[in-house]
This record gives C-alpha cells, structure tokens and sequence, in this order.
C-alpha cells in the first residue's frame, strides 16, 4: 500500500514565488510515483500566480488552502503598504545582521513599486526597480513583529483544519520558512496525526536582531529533537545552522516540463543580450565585477557597447540598474517590470547569456539561487559573480561540474578577474562573427538536478525513517 503524506508549506503553487517552486515540483513527483500526498499551505496576500506552478497543481487532488486571520494580511489585501523596512544596500551591515532570503525578500519588496509591472522601458529609467531609503529600525522591528504574529495565525489555523481532517499521515514533511511549518509538524508528530516527520530547509534559519539568537538556537534544537530526518538545500546552509552532522542536503532542482508549451522569441542578431531576472537584495547580489570587466574591454575597443544588451527585470532590480550604471554602461540597459515566471523564462531563452549573483561569507555559506537550478534547463552560457571573503563556493563547484558557464568569486579575484574578462571577450567575439558561444555543458551532470531525481531522493528518505 503506497504511503500517504502531509506536506506543509506556506508556500505553494499558484503561488508566483520562487519559495513555492521546491515543495509544489515535490507534491507532483512524488503523486507521480504513487505517494498520496495532501498538501497544507497558506494564501499569499499577492494576486499574481504563477501558470507554471497552477498547471502542476492539477495534478494534486488534496490541497488545503489555509488562510490566516492577521493585521499583516489585512493591511496587505486592503491595498495599503505594510510597514516593512527599506531595502538595504549595504552589503556588511545585511551580512552581520544576518537576514535570511526570505527576510531579505520581505524587505527587498518593501522598497519596490506596489504592484506587478509588466510595461517595456527601453532605456534605463527606473521602471520596476527600488529605490534604497532611508532605515528606520522602529519600522524594522514593527514589519517583524507583524510578521511573525501572521506566522503564528497561520500555525493555529493549520492545526484547526488538520483536526478537522480527522486523518492520520505515515510521514509529515514540512518544508521550511516561514517558521510555522515545522511548528505545525512538530504538533502533528506529538499529537498522533502523523507517524514521522521530515524537516526541510530550503532557507537557513537566522535571526535578523542580536535578542532574536536565543529564539533561532531553540527552535532549531526543537527541531532536531522531533524531527525523524532533517534536510537542507546545500552543505553550506547546514554548517550554518548547525545542523551539518545531521542533515540531509538534498538540493533544489529544476523542471523541464515548465518549458512545454511555452514560445520562445527569437534571439536578437544585432545585439549581444545578458539577461538577469529576479531578486537583487539592494546591492547583495553583485555583479560589479562584470560590468567592470565589459567597462575596460568597451574602453580597450575590444567591444562595442552598441553592440550589448544589459536586460534585467523584477521586482527588485534598483541593485543591478545602479551596478551597471556606476560601470558606464547606462547606454545598455533595458528594463522589465515584474514578470510572471513564463514571461521570464521567454525573455531568458531570447537572451544569449544568463547573468547570476551569489555570496559566500563565513557567516552565510552554501547559498544556491534557485535561479540556478532553473538555469540548468535553458541550454544557455551563465555567468556567474560570487561576492564574499570565502572562495570554493558550493555554487563555483556545481558550475565546474556542470560546465554551463564561468563563476567568478570575489575571495579569488586575482586569478578570476582576467578570466573573466577573457571570458566576456570570448563570448562577444563569436556573437560579433556569427559564431556559436562557448558552451560544453555536461549533460549527465545537469540531469542529476531534475526534479524527479529530488523527490526519488526525497521518496528513499521517506521510506527509510
């Protein structure tokens, strides 16, 4: 008899958020390999959906859509701005405070236009992006203490509707943030409606002031303690919680059914276009080291500006439109607003390389964008800038093994920083004589990141607590 699941995450499809992308591929793998899977998530306050996400969604036959009574939900749904704090763009105070990504989401947000926007700007002008404001620490803590009285709301009103049920689970997986998913799990573990647990990690657990430390240290002991297996996305986000000598890393992955369907446009012949779609976290995410490097090749005559497309769109994109512009490369830029994820990945496969940032500091290893993993699918040249003080990022070791690209890291720049203008020059030059771009991915190795392969990971531990 096929074992029957509970899968909680606030999180989830229709959802348009990338943190609804690794539990909703898992529910529909894990339905395809007979698991009967009943799924507990939340009710984003945010209209947009996702058409990818709600195709999968078809699939599943047992989803139950909480939705929490909050002042948070409340003011967002009324159509008034929640008052969360500013993105910040000062990479070492965001690093020492420790904010996670969904933390760093929550503020990035905060400073961008209300609304999603879809409208072309063909020059630089500030369309969809942020603007840095000033910070105001009593605004900071007032948006986390909303946040997390919604997080709670939520976590009571899972536990009304799993009493309801009047059900009984052989495995609960919980999968991680915000914090109420394991909460809920725990209590579904303690009170008999499900046998074992699973913990999972998709995002590290830190705290974003000194006070809430004590708070992170017990709820993640209270974790370990009830949970049969932990997992996490990385070895890095492991380390830093802790946790590295009992978990699971079971990376993020990607899904190649997202691209069916879907029409591509054309690549552009005239210019050279690199494109970067989604979170820039203020100026976290950079990719200064690349735009410097296209800077001096412009200024050698080695490259025509003319002749290069710098495209970014999301919600969040003050950092990347500020790093190019420092760069003297304004000229470049063209804009998108928000995106629904099909519309991203049509204006990413109509660009000829990819452009990701990451970081790898000793307090915040491990961190694997899950554009990544959706970039592994595109069949397109990533480049990569990996900001931090520590190299031999998780990130620059799965690009080497899987060949799709150049990862350059700040804590190597002395080596990396030639490469990759090499590199730069390399692609533009087969762009500018009609040539192939250099690009010999390794097809066994991305192929070990699709998502059917996570959730078999994912089916072997759940049959095996």
């Amino acid at each position: 008899m096929s074992r029957s699941v509970l899968l909680v995450s606030y999180h989830f499809a229709p959802q348009n958020a990338i943190g609804a992308v690794r539990p909703t591929k898992l529910a529909k793998y894990l339905t395809r390999m007979g698991y009967r899977v009943t799924v507990l998530c939340g009710s984003s306050p945010d209209s947009v959906q996702d058409p990818l996400l709600k195709r999968d969604s078809a699939e599943l036959e047992d989803v139950h859509i909480v939705r929490e009574r909050s002042l948070l939900r409340w003011w967002k749904t009324r159509g008034g701005k929640p008052p969360a704090p500013p993105a910040l763009t000062d990479r070492a105070v965001l690093m020492q405070r420790g904010l996670t990504e969904e933390e760093m989401r929550a503020q990035s947000a905060a400073g961008a236009a209300a609304g999603p926007e879809a409208a072309v700007s063909p020059a630089p002008p500030a369309v969809g992006t942020s603007a840095p404001a000033r910070r105001n620490p009593l605004l900071d803590a007032l948006y986390l203490w909303l946040a997390g009285r919604s997080d709670a709301a939520f976590a009571r009103a899972c536990l009304r509707e799993l009493r309801g049920m009047h059900r009984r689970f052989d495995i609960v997986l919980s999968t991680y943030g915000p914090a109420s998913v394991h909460t809920v799990a725990r209590k579904a573990k303690q009170a008999r409606v499900a046998d074992r647990w699973i913990a999972d990690f998709r995002d590290e657990v830190t705290a974003p002031f000194s006070r809430g430390r004590s708070w992170s240290r017990r709820y993640l002991r209270a974790v370990r303690r009830g949970a049969d297996a932990i997992t996490t996305i990385s070895a890095g986000t492991a380390k830093v919680m802790g946790l590295d000598s009992f978990a699971q890393v079971i990376h993020n992955g990607f899904d190649a059914e997202d691209l069916a369907g879907l029409a591509f446009p054309p690549k552009r012949t005239d210019k050279l276009a690199f494109v970067h779609c989604g979170q820039m976290y203020g100026a976290l995410r950079d990719l200064t080291p690349f735009f410097r490097a296209l800077r001096e090749l412009a200024d050698e005559g080695a490259v025509d500006p003319a002749r290069v497309e710098l495209v970014y769109a999301g919600r969040d994109t003050g950092g990347f439109v500020t790093q190019a512009t420092e760069a003297g490369l304004a000229s470049c830029l063209r804009g998108y607003g928000f995106l629904p994820r099909d519309a991203s990945l049509a204006l990413q496969k109509s660009a000829h390389v990819l452009l990701l940032a990451a970081w790898n500091v000793r307090r915040r290893q491990g961190n694997l964008p899950g554009k990544f993993l959706e970039y592994l699918m595109l069949d397109m040249p990533v480049l990569c800038c990996v900001s931090g003080d520590v190299p031999g990022s998780e990130l620059a070791e799965i690009m080497r093994r899987t060949r799709i690209g150049f990862c350059y890291e700040q804590a190597s720049a002395t080596a990396d920083a030639p490469r990759l203008k090499a590199y730069v020059r390399e692609l533009y030059d087969a762009f500018v004589h009609n040539r192939p771009l250099p690009f010999d991915p390794n097809p066994e190795e991305i192929a070990a990141f699709g998502y059917a392969g996570v959730a078999r990971a994912f089916a072997r531990l759940i049959d095996r607590v």
